[in-house]
Protein backbone atom coordinates (compact mmCIF):
# COMPACT_ATOMS: atom_id res chain seq x y z
CA UNK A 1 0.00 0.00 0.00
CA UNK A 2 1.29 3.58 -1.07
CA UNK A 3 0.66 6.54 1.18
CA UNK A 4 0.39 10.31 -0.26
CA UNK A 5 -0.70 13.54 1.35
CA UNK A 6 -3.17 15.42 0.70
CA UNK A 7 -3.48 19.47 0.66
CA UNK A 8 -4.35 19.44 4.04
CA UNK A 9 -1.72 18.24 5.21
CA UNK A 10 1.89 19.95 6.97
CA UNK A 11 4.12 20.91 4.00
CA UNK A 12 6.44 19.28 5.89
CA UNK A 13 5.21 16.31 4.73
CA UNK A 14 5.22 16.94 1.16
CA UNK A 15 8.55 14.79 0.01
CA UNK A 16 7.43 11.86 2.66
CA UNK A 17 6.50 8.67 1.15
CA UNK A 18 5.98 5.53 2.51
CA UNK A 19 5.00 2.01 1.51
CA UNK A 20 3.53 -0.80 3.74
CA UNK A 21 3.41 -4.26 2.54
CA UNK A 22 -0.10 -5.61 3.44
CA UNK A 23 -0.99 -7.35 6.38
CA UNK A 24 -1.07 -11.11 6.44
CA UNK A 25 -1.45 -13.83 9.23
CA UNK A 26 2.32 -15.31 9.90
CA UNK A 27 1.09 -17.56 12.78
CA UNK A 28 0.88 -20.99 11.01
CA UNK A 29 4.29 -20.40 9.44
CA UNK A 30 7.78 -19.94 10.37
CA UNK A 31 8.49 -16.29 10.51
CA UNK A 32 11.88 -16.06 8.86
CA UNK A 33 11.30 -12.69 7.13
CA UNK A 34 11.06 -9.82 9.19
CA UNK A 35 14.50 -10.17 11.79
CA UNK A 36 11.84 -11.67 15.15
CA UNK A 37 12.66 -14.10 17.36
CA UNK A 38 10.93 -16.96 15.07
CA UNK A 39 10.79 -19.11 18.35
CA UNK A 40 9.65 -16.91 20.83
CA UNK A 41 10.77 -18.05 25.12
CA UNK A 42 9.79 -21.42 25.88
CA UNK A 43 6.50 -21.83 27.68
CA UNK A 44 8.02 -22.27 31.33
CA UNK A 45 10.03 -19.15 30.87
CA UNK A 46 7.23 -17.08 30.05
CA UNK A 47 4.49 -18.61 32.23
CA UNK A 48 7.30 -17.64 35.46
CA UNK A 49 6.95 -14.14 33.79
CA UNK A 50 3.40 -14.06 33.32
CA UNK A 51 2.63 -15.63 37.06
CA UNK A 52 4.57 -12.06 38.18
CA UNK A 53 2.04 -9.94 36.56
CA UNK A 54 -0.26 -7.82 38.62
CA UNK A 55 -3.47 -6.36 38.53
CA UNK A 56 -1.51 -2.76 39.01
CA UNK A 57 1.09 -3.27 36.10
CA UNK A 58 -1.89 -3.08 33.90
CA UNK A 59 -4.06 -0.53 36.02
CA UNK A 60 -1.04 1.98 36.72
CA UNK A 61 1.21 4.24 34.44
CA UNK A 62 4.00 2.82 33.48
CA UNK A 63 7.85 3.95 35.39
CA UNK A 64 10.53 3.22 33.45
CA UNK A 65 12.83 4.05 36.72
CA UNK A 66 13.06 0.40 38.05
CA UNK A 67 14.57 -0.78 33.84
CA UNK A 68 17.10 2.23 33.95
CA UNK A 69 18.52 0.89 37.09
CA UNK A 70 18.43 -2.38 36.30
CA UNK A 71 19.66 -1.60 32.77
CA UNK A 72 22.49 0.98 33.80
CA UNK A 73 23.91 -2.05 35.82
CA UNK A 74 24.19 -4.41 33.45
CA UNK A 75 25.77 -1.84 30.77
CA UNK A 76 28.26 -0.57 33.25
CA UNK A 77 26.89 3.17 33.13
CA UNK A 78 25.40 5.71 35.23
CA UNK A 79 21.27 5.78 34.95
CA UNK A 80 21.66 9.90 33.89
CA UNK A 81 23.21 7.89 30.63
CA UNK A 82 20.06 6.13 29.63
CA UNK A 83 17.21 6.89 27.92
CA UNK A 84 13.77 4.49 27.94
CA UNK A 85 11.84 4.43 24.75
CA UNK A 86 8.87 2.40 22.66
CA UNK A 87 11.18 1.09 20.59
CA UNK A 88 14.44 2.43 19.66
CA UNK A 89 12.80 3.90 16.02
CA UNK A 90 10.76 6.17 18.88
CA UNK A 91 14.22 7.28 20.14
CA UNK A 92 15.29 7.92 16.59
CA UNK A 93 12.34 10.01 16.01
CA UNK A 94 12.75 11.77 18.93
CA UNK A 95 16.78 12.51 17.83
CA UNK A 96 15.73 14.07 14.36
CA UNK A 97 12.63 16.19 16.16
CA UNK A 98 15.15 17.51 18.65
CA UNK A 99 18.36 18.23 16.49
CA UNK A 100 16.90 18.56 12.68
CA UNK A 101 15.88 22.12 11.23
CA UNK A 102 14.45 22.66 7.90
CA UNK A 103 17.40 22.47 5.56
CA UNK A 104 20.08 21.30 7.46
CA UNK A 105 22.68 18.10 5.69
CA UNK A 106 22.61 14.91 7.42
CA UNK A 107 24.83 11.68 6.56
CA UNK A 108 23.17 8.45 5.84
CA UNK A 109 24.05 4.73 4.28
CA UNK A 110 22.32 3.45 1.42
CA UNK A 111 20.86 1.16 1.41
CA UNK A 112 19.80 0.89 5.12
CA UNK A 113 16.82 1.22 7.83
CA UNK A 114 14.04 3.22 5.20
CA UNK A 115 12.81 5.22 8.92
CA UNK A 116 15.89 7.37 8.50
CA UNK A 117 14.68 8.69 5.33
CA UNK A 118 11.07 9.05 6.20
CA UNK A 119 12.53 10.81 9.48
CA UNK A 120 14.40 13.18 7.28
CA UNK A 121 11.79 14.08 5.06
CA UNK A 122 9.42 15.07 8.21
CA UNK A 123 11.68 17.47 9.01
CA UNK A 124 13.29 18.37 5.82
CA UNK A 125 16.45 17.78 6.19
CA UNK A 126 18.97 17.01 3.29
CA UNK A 127 20.44 13.88 2.53
CA UNK A 128 23.91 13.03 1.55
CA UNK A 129 24.10 8.94 1.04
CA UNK A 130 27.25 6.95 1.54
CA UNK A 131 26.75 3.95 -0.72
CA UNK A 132 27.35 0.32 -0.61
CA UNK A 133 29.22 -1.02 -4.13
CA UNK A 134 28.16 -4.78 -5.40
CA UNK A 135 30.22 -6.23 -2.28
CA UNK A 136 28.47 -4.71 0.24
CA UNK A 137 31.38 -2.46 1.05
CA UNK A 138 31.57 1.39 0.69
CA UNK A 139 34.78 3.20 1.14
CA UNK A 140 34.60 5.10 4.71
CA UNK A 141 36.92 7.74 3.54
CA UNK A 142 34.46 9.08 1.84
CA UNK A 143 31.69 9.69 4.68
CA UNK A 144 35.28 11.93 6.34
CA UNK A 145 35.01 14.17 2.94
CA UNK A 146 31.26 14.76 3.49
CA UNK A 147 31.39 15.61 6.69
CA UNK A 148 33.75 18.30 6.15
CA UNK A 149 32.73 19.80 2.53
CA UNK A 150 28.60 19.71 3.48
CA UNK A 151 28.55 21.23 7.10
CA UNK A 152 26.36 17.99 8.20
CA UNK A 153 24.82 18.40 11.31
CA UNK A 154 23.57 14.52 12.14
CA UNK A 155 25.43 11.35 10.70
CA UNK A 156 23.22 8.44 11.13
CA UNK A 157 25.05 4.93 11.22
CA UNK A 158 23.26 1.64 11.32
CA UNK A 159 26.08 -0.51 12.78
CA UNK A 160 25.50 -3.78 11.93
CA UNK A 161 23.61 -2.26 8.65
CA UNK A 162 20.52 -3.70 8.05
CA UNK A 163 19.71 -5.03 5.14
CA UNK A 164 23.30 -5.54 4.19
CA UNK A 165 24.74 -7.18 7.54
CA UNK A 166 27.76 -5.55 7.29
CA UNK A 167 29.47 -4.02 10.21
CA UNK A 168 31.86 -0.61 10.16
CA UNK A 169 35.40 -1.06 11.66
CA UNK A 170 35.98 0.03 15.28
CA UNK A 171 38.84 2.67 14.68
CA UNK A 172 37.24 3.95 11.73
CA UNK A 173 34.17 5.31 13.59
CA UNK A 174 36.73 6.62 16.59
CA UNK A 175 38.26 8.61 13.45
CA UNK A 176 34.29 9.52 12.81
CA UNK A 177 34.19 10.58 16.03
CA UNK A 178 37.62 12.94 16.58
CA UNK A 179 36.48 14.69 13.44
CA UNK A 180 32.96 15.59 13.95
CA UNK A 181 33.57 16.48 17.94
CA UNK A 182 35.16 19.54 16.08
CA UNK A 183 32.32 19.98 13.40
CA UNK A 184 29.95 19.97 15.76
CA UNK A 185 28.12 16.85 14.20
CA UNK A 186 25.83 14.53 16.17
CA UNK A 187 26.65 11.23 15.26
CA UNK A 188 24.30 8.30 16.32
CA UNK A 189 25.01 4.67 16.37
CA UNK A 190 22.25 2.29 15.87
CA UNK A 191 23.21 -0.50 17.43
CA UNK A 192 20.03 -2.77 16.87
CA UNK A 193 21.62 -6.02 16.34
CA UNK A 194 24.52 -5.51 19.41
CA UNK A 195 24.67 -9.12 21.40
CA UNK A 196 24.50 -11.10 17.86
CA UNK A 197 27.80 -9.09 17.39
CA UNK A 198 30.14 -8.44 20.14
CA UNK A 199 31.25 -4.95 18.63
CA UNK A 200 30.18 -1.95 19.90
CA UNK A 201 30.95 1.74 20.36
CA UNK A 202 29.07 2.27 24.04
CA UNK A 203 31.99 2.83 25.79
CA UNK A 204 33.29 5.98 23.53
CA UNK A 205 29.98 8.02 24.98
CA UNK A 206 32.31 8.10 28.29
CA UNK A 207 34.69 10.63 25.75
CA UNK A 208 32.41 11.87 22.75
CA UNK A 209 29.45 13.80 24.09
CA UNK A 210 28.36 14.07 20.44
CA UNK A 211 27.40 10.78 20.03
CA UNK A 212 24.23 8.75 20.75
CA UNK A 213 24.24 4.60 20.50
CA UNK A 214 20.63 3.33 19.94
CA UNK A 215 19.21 0.06 21.18
CA UNK A 216 16.40 -2.25 20.68
CA UNK A 217 15.14 -5.28 22.82
CA UNK A 218 13.68 -6.46 19.48
CA UNK A 219 16.01 -7.97 18.01
CA UNK A 220 18.47 -10.30 20.17
CA UNK A 221 15.91 -9.97 23.30
CA UNK A 222 13.03 -11.08 21.30
CA UNK A 223 10.65 -8.37 22.23
CA UNK A 224 9.71 -7.43 18.29
CA UNK A 225 5.88 -7.21 19.46
CA UNK A 226 6.61 -4.84 23.42
CA UNK A 227 8.32 -2.00 21.44
CA UNK A 228 10.90 -1.33 23.56
CA UNK A 229 14.37 0.36 23.06
CA UNK A 230 16.54 3.08 24.66
CA UNK A 231 19.74 5.14 23.99
CA UNK A 232 23.02 5.79 25.74
CA UNK A 233 25.01 8.87 26.08
CA UNK A 234 26.36 11.38 27.74
CA UNK A 235 23.96 13.14 30.63
CA UNK A 236 23.73 16.22 28.88
CA UNK A 237 22.35 14.55 24.99
CA UNK A 238 19.69 12.18 27.36
CA UNK A 239 18.44 15.84 28.89
CA UNK A 240 17.73 16.77 25.94
CA UNK A 241 15.70 13.58 24.32
CA UNK A 242 13.42 13.88 27.15
CA UNK A 243 12.51 17.39 26.81
CA UNK A 244 10.23 15.60 23.84
CA UNK A 245 9.31 12.00 25.94
CA UNK A 246 6.01 11.98 26.39
CA UNK A 247 4.05 11.42 30.12
CA UNK A 248 4.49 7.93 29.44
CA UNK A 249 5.85 5.86 26.96
CA UNK A 250 7.13 2.46 26.93
CA UNK A 251 3.96 0.17 28.35
CA UNK A 252 4.00 -1.39 31.99
CA UNK A 253 4.26 -5.20 30.37
CA UNK A 254 7.16 -4.40 27.41
CA UNK A 255 9.41 -2.55 30.74
CA UNK A 256 8.48 -5.48 33.27
CA UNK A 257 9.75 -8.55 30.85
CA UNK A 258 12.47 -6.22 30.13
CA UNK A 259 13.61 -6.33 33.74
CA UNK A 260 12.97 -10.15 33.50
CA UNK A 261 15.06 -10.90 30.89
CA UNK A 262 18.07 -8.87 32.59
CA UNK A 263 17.47 -10.54 36.01
CA UNK A 264 17.94 -13.95 33.33
CA UNK A 265 20.80 -12.72 31.51
CA UNK A 266 22.87 -16.31 31.49
CA UNK A 267 19.23 -17.78 30.17
CA UNK A 268 19.22 -15.10 27.59
CA UNK A 269 22.68 -15.21 26.42
CA UNK A 270 22.59 -19.25 25.64
CA UNK A 271 19.44 -18.54 23.50
CA UNK A 272 21.30 -15.55 21.28
CA UNK A 273 24.54 -18.05 21.35
CA UNK A 274 22.38 -20.83 19.86
CA UNK A 275 21.11 -18.17 17.24
CA UNK A 276 24.48 -17.23 16.24
CA UNK A 277 25.20 -20.89 16.16
CA UNK A 278 22.37 -21.20 13.61
CA UNK A 279 23.19 -18.32 11.44
CA UNK A 280 26.77 -19.67 11.29
CA UNK A 281 25.64 -23.49 10.31
CA UNK A 282 23.18 -22.06 7.66
CA UNK A 283 26.08 -19.83 6.21
CA UNK A 284 28.50 -22.36 6.21
CA UNK A 285 26.01 -24.94 4.65
CA UNK A 286 25.18 -22.19 1.58
CA UNK A 287 28.73 -21.46 0.93
CA UNK A 288 29.54 -25.66 0.98
CA UNK A 289 26.94 -25.46 -1.75
CA UNK A 290 28.72 -23.09 -3.65
CA UNK A 291 26.23 -19.82 -3.28
CA UNK A 292 26.61 -16.55 -3.22
CA UNK A 293 25.81 -15.79 0.80
CA UNK A 294 27.35 -12.90 2.38
CA UNK A 295 28.83 -13.02 6.05
CA UNK A 296 26.71 -11.35 8.74
CA UNK A 297 26.92 -9.68 11.88
CA UNK A 298 23.36 -9.71 12.05
CA UNK A 299 20.59 -12.27 12.91
CA UNK A 300 19.66 -12.77 9.00
CA UNK A 301 21.81 -14.03 6.57
CA UNK A 302 21.77 -12.53 2.52
CA UNK A 303 21.81 -15.03 -0.17
CA UNK A 304 21.79 -13.34 -3.88
CA UNK A 305 20.17 -15.40 -6.91
CA UNK A 306 20.94 -15.92 -10.54
CA UNK A 307 17.90 -13.86 -11.70
CA UNK A 308 14.74 -12.47 -10.03
CA UNK A 309 12.65 -14.58 -11.10
CA UNK A 310 14.98 -17.86 -9.35
CA UNK A 311 14.45 -15.64 -6.00
CA UNK A 312 11.11 -15.82 -6.08
CA UNK A 313 10.72 -19.32 -6.78
CA UNK A 314 12.90 -19.57 -3.92
CA UNK A 315 10.17 -17.80 -1.49
CA UNK A 316 7.26 -19.19 -3.51
CA UNK A 317 8.76 -22.87 -2.36
CA UNK A 318 9.65 -22.18 0.51
CA UNK A 319 6.57 -20.57 1.80
CA UNK A 320 4.60 -23.98 0.67
CA UNK A 321 7.15 -25.76 3.18
CA UNK A 322 6.23 -23.50 5.95
CA UNK A 323 8.94 -20.71 5.80
CA UNK A 324 8.80 -17.14 5.25
CA UNK A 325 11.92 -15.43 3.96
CA UNK A 326 11.73 -11.72 2.62
CA UNK A 327 12.89 -10.36 -0.86
CA UNK A 328 13.32 -10.50 -3.34
CA UNK A 329 15.31 -7.06 -3.29
CA UNK A 330 15.60 -5.18 -6.67
CA UNK A 331 18.04 -1.78 -5.01
CA UNK A 332 20.88 -1.40 -5.97
CA UNK A 333 23.31 -3.66 -4.86
CA UNK A 334 21.33 -6.15 -3.17
CA UNK A 335 19.27 -7.05 -6.96
CA UNK A 336 17.87 -10.40 -6.81
CA UNK A 337 18.87 -11.09 -2.83
CA UNK A 338 16.74 -13.22 -0.58
CA UNK A 339 16.96 -12.23 3.13
CA UNK A 340 16.84 -15.22 5.93
CA UNK A 341 16.00 -14.34 9.06
CA UNK A 342 17.95 -17.15 12.05
CA UNK A 343 16.75 -19.09 14.21
CA UNK A 344 18.33 -21.78 16.69
CA UNK A 345 20.63 -24.09 15.43
CA UNK A 346 18.22 -26.81 15.33
CA UNK A 347 15.78 -24.46 13.61
CA UNK A 348 18.52 -23.97 10.71
CA UNK A 349 19.15 -27.21 10.38
CA UNK A 350 15.46 -28.37 9.82
CA UNK A 351 15.27 -25.70 7.19
CA UNK A 352 17.89 -26.73 5.59
CA UNK A 353 16.99 -30.10 5.28
CA UNK A 354 13.61 -28.86 3.93
CA UNK A 355 14.30 -26.38 1.76
CA UNK A 356 17.69 -26.93 0.73
CA UNK A 357 16.94 -28.69 -2.65
CA UNK A 358 14.94 -25.78 -3.52
CA UNK A 359 17.61 -23.48 -2.57
CA UNK A 360 20.93 -24.60 -4.39
CA UNK A 361 18.44 -25.37 -7.30
CA UNK A 362 17.34 -22.05 -7.81
CA UNK A 363 20.52 -20.24 -6.14
CA UNK A 364 22.78 -21.81 -7.76
CA UNK A 365 25.67 -20.35 -10.24
CA UNK A 366 24.79 -23.28 -12.81
CA UNK A 367 20.90 -23.39 -11.89
CA UNK A 368 18.82 -22.05 -14.92
CA UNK A 369 18.45 -19.04 -14.87
CA UNK A 370 14.55 -18.34 -14.92
CA UNK A 371 14.76 -15.12 -17.45
CA UNK A 372 16.28 -16.47 -20.23
CA UNK A 373 13.41 -19.36 -20.60
CA UNK A 374 11.17 -17.22 -21.42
Amino acid sequence: MNLATSSICSKRLKNVKRQFDPYSDRRNFIRLDRNEDPVGYDEDFFKSWLNSLTVHDVAAYADSTSLTHKLARWLDVSPDNLYISAGSDAVIKNIFEIYIDLNDHILLQDPSWRMYDVYAGIYGAHIHYIHYNQDLKFNFEEIIQKVKSHNIRLVVLANPNQPTGTLIEQENLIKLLDITSETNTLVVIDEAYHLFTPHTLADAIKNYKNLIIVRTFSKAFGLAGLRIGYAIADAARIQELMLLRPVTDANSLALKFSEYLLDNMSFVMRKINDFVAGRDFLYHQLCKAGLMCYPSHTNFLLLRCPSIENAQKIILETKQKKYLLKGPFTIFPLENCIRISIGPLALMKKFWEDCQETIVHYSSKNSVNLTLEK
